[in-house]
């Protein structure tokens, strides 16, 4: 597997899409983070590497951040955001659970 070096090689490999730029790469895996996982969660990016979070509306919980240093494979990236979107699914659940 080749190492993923920049939020480009990140959404080529990931999505198959290439992107003009690297700050065209990284709005791209910002927006499909949060769009296409059931909690919506972020991304951000820098000179270190990438960081995903789940979210959960309407719930306090600090939720685990995953870190992954740049020349990370697609499966660890892959599996760090399927930890943080259980992460925050089950905080919503969590926070949103029937009382009655």
């Amino acid at each position: 597997m080749t190492p993923i070096k920049n939020c480009a090689e990140l959404v080529r490999e990931w999505v198959g899409y290439t992107a003009e730029n690297e700050d065209r790469a990284q709005s791209l895996a910002e927006k499909w983070c949060f769009k296409y996982t059931d909690c919506g969660c972020s991304f951000e990016a820098d000179s270190e590497g990438i960081r995903v979070n789940g979210y959960a509306e309407g719930s306090d919980a600090e939720l685990p951040t995953y870190r992954l240093r740049w020349g990370f494979s697609i499966d660890e990236f892959n599996y760090a955001l399927t930890l943080a979107d259980k992460d925050g699914v089950a905080a919503w659940e969590e926070c949103n659970e029937d009382w009655d």
